[in-house]
């Protein structure tokens, strides 16, 4: 009896709201999983409930919730004002600085990225972010560190690994891109940008693309039409041909991408 008893008080019940204090928590994960519906939900609940103490930390979430729904101008206006008002916290420098990196505003992006991943230095999102600005301001060695850290830190590895892959891209270096799409691939085998993008890396390094298990015909059709226009970028016209004439024979449906890069070829060759 006093077990059960015991066990009923530690039960919450059912439909009940959270305390006051874990609307912050709450809402910061739910966006943090990009759980937009949910955060959304949670956000109107805590407006409702909040204290006049909490109404900057429901401001920061306003701000977060802009940029995770692209309203990029947004979300640089409203974490630029919370700058303003003195707010020391990580995940307004964060923010203002991915909102500037979306915006192209890069070499503004770097200054609130580096304070946000040198103040709070387990936010894989800081860093990851820190690297991308690296990698436009082409720092490479500064964005390589800064994606190995992003690495370490993040419980999305995927996202991690697809911009570091393109990273390697953007400096030649397209055998080791191939390893870390590879890599990428492990933990979100689905992912369409980062088949298309380990297909990339595997042309540009000399290698040949292979047929995955799931893929329908003209899944790989497609991808063998990416690989042909891959190919005739680098000026490698024969593999390019043989990739794009696949394409139109191996797919159950015309693949137009292929049909038009293969009349390109021909017209160039006349």
């Amino acid at each position: 009896m006093i077990l059960a008893l015991l066990l009923a008080a530690a039960t919450p019940v059912a439909g009940a709201a959270p305390a006051p204090l874990d609307y912050a928590r709450l809402v910061d994960e739910a966006i943090d999983g990009g759980r937009i519906i949910q955060a959304d939900a949670m956000l109107g609940q805590w407006r409702v409930a909040a204290q006049p103490n909490a109404l900057q930390a429901i401001e920061i979430a306003d701000a977060r919730m802009a940029l995770e729904k692209r309203r990029d101008e947004e979300a640089l206006a409203r974490f630029s004002s919370l700058e303003r008002s003195g707010l020391n916290d990580c995940r307004v420098g964060e923010g203002k600085g991915i909102a500037l990196l979306r915006l192209g505003r890069v070499q503004e992006a770097l200054e609130p990225l580096r304070r946000a991943a040198a103040d709070c230095e387990g936010r894989w999102r800081s860093w990851n972010a820190l690297a991308v600005a690296y990698d436009e301001a082409q720092s490479w060695a500064l964005s390589n560190a800064a994606y190995e850290r992003a690495y370490q830190l993040t419980d999305k590895p995927s996202q991690v690994l697809n911009n570091y892959g393109l990273s390697l891209l953007k400096q030649g270096k397209a055998a080791k891109a191939a390893v870390i799409f590879d890599k990428a691939r492990e933990t979100a085998p689905d992912d369409v940008r980062i088949i298309a993008n380990g297909d990339t890396a595997y042309v540009m390094a000399g290698r040949d693309i292979s047929r995955r298990p799931g893929d329908t015909a003209d899944e790989w059709a497609r991808r063998l039409s990416n690989a042909g226009q891959v190919a005739m970028r680098m000026g490698d016209l024969p593999k390019a041909q043989a990739y794009l004439s696949r394409a139109m024979t191996e797919g159950d449906s015309f693949v137009p991408d292929a049909a038009a890069a293969l009349d390109g070829m021909k017209t160039a060759g006349k």
